[in-house]
């Protein structure tokens, strides 16, 4: 009985999660979602937010490096403005943020356009 009570209690918490989700992924964003799927924003939000160990697949680092550096810090400024981070600090949030991106960088073999001259 004690375990069909802890699987309903798992069931509910994930039914809230999805249901919270796309209010603060990048696909609910629409200054941070261009060009980002739902699978890989979701998949994005559970590492910066929820610090998922996984790495981000190649199809979500391309999209992410394609949308840029200055939409991945904004969706975390979002996501801050309106959560607390349910894992570490807003320093954590942001470290693993960056972490990810330069991971994604360096899957892609991405590199930066040359800075305008002035």
């Amino acid at each position: 009985m004690a375990m069909l009570k802890n699987l309903f209690a798992i069931m509910i918490l994930v039914v809230v999660t999805v249901a919270l989700l796309p209010r603060a992924t990048f696909a609910g964003n629409p200054d941070c979602s261009k060009g980002m799927t739902t699978d890989c924003g979701n998949h994005l939000f559970q590492i910066v937010v929820y610090a998922n160990t996984s790495a981000p697949t190649d199809e979500c680092c391309r999209e992410l490096v394609k949308a840029g550096k200055a939409r991945n810090d904004q969706f975390v400024k979002l996501i801050l403005s309106t959560h607390k981070p349910p894992k570490g600090t807003s320093s954590d949030l942001y470290k693993r943020s960056n972490d990810m991106w330069n991971y994604c960088v360096a899957a892609t073999n991405y590199v930066s356009p040359p800075k305008p001259s002035h």
